[in-house]
Formats: structure tokens, C-alpha cells, sequence
């Protein structure tokens, strides 16, 4: 009976530290913070960007998120930014933004 109930203190103890180094692993790696989610955020517009950049040189103007993704400048969806264009000199303008950047003031 001695050797049952030491292993199952035993075993207690092990999934108890277990819990504890994975929890701290879990911690430690980011999971808790938005850096992921910014750091996307950030590639995501520099993507996009890049594809705007590329329609200014070859046709004159900036455009849509679906204009792109038609010419095939833009090969993915955008899950974050979205792209504002104001049509003026050279390009125009672009206003690339995500709400998840927006202060919850706002």
C-alpha cells in the first residue's frame, strides 16, 4: 500500500511541475501579449504597400484592396489593414490602417 500511495504523490507532483514549466513556457513565448498580432499587422501592410507601389509605377494611381487583388498585384485577402485611396497628384494618396490600431478612446 506504501508504494501505491508514494506513486501516486509521485505522479501528483510530476503533473503539477509539468503544468508549471508549460505554463511559464506559454508565458515566456509571447502567447500572452499582441506582439503576434502586430507583427502581422505590420507584414500585412508592408505587403500591401508593396502591391500599391507596383500599380503607381505601372498605371499612374493607387487603388482599391480589390482592384489589386483583380490585377493580381495582391495575392491574399487582407485580414487587418485596409486601404483608403484619395485620388490626387502623381498616385494619389493611400491611407493603410487596421482598426486594431485604433484607440479605444476613438
Amino acid at each position: 500500500m506504501f508504494q501505491k500511495v508514494s506513486f501516486a504523490y509521485l505522479l501528483a507532483a510530476l503533473l503539477a511541475l509539468s503544468f508549471i514549466v508549460g505554463f511559464a513556457v506559454f508565458v515566456m513565448s509571447g502567447a500572452t501579449t499582441n506582439r503576434g498580432t502586430t507583427g502581422a499587422i505590420s507584414a500585412e501592410s508592408a505587403r500591401i504597400m508593396s502591391a500599391e507601389k507596383s500599380r503607381c509605377a505601372r498605371y499612374g494611381t493607387y487603388s482599391s484592396i480589390s482592384t489589386l487583388r483583380s490585377e493580381g498585384l495582391l495575392t491574399f485577402k487582407p485580414v487587418y489593414n485596409s486601404v483608403v485611396y484619395v485620388p490626387g497628384k502623381h498616385c494619389g494618396t493611400i491611407i493603410i490602417g487596421s482598426p486594431a490600431y485604433q484607440s479605444s478612446t476613438n
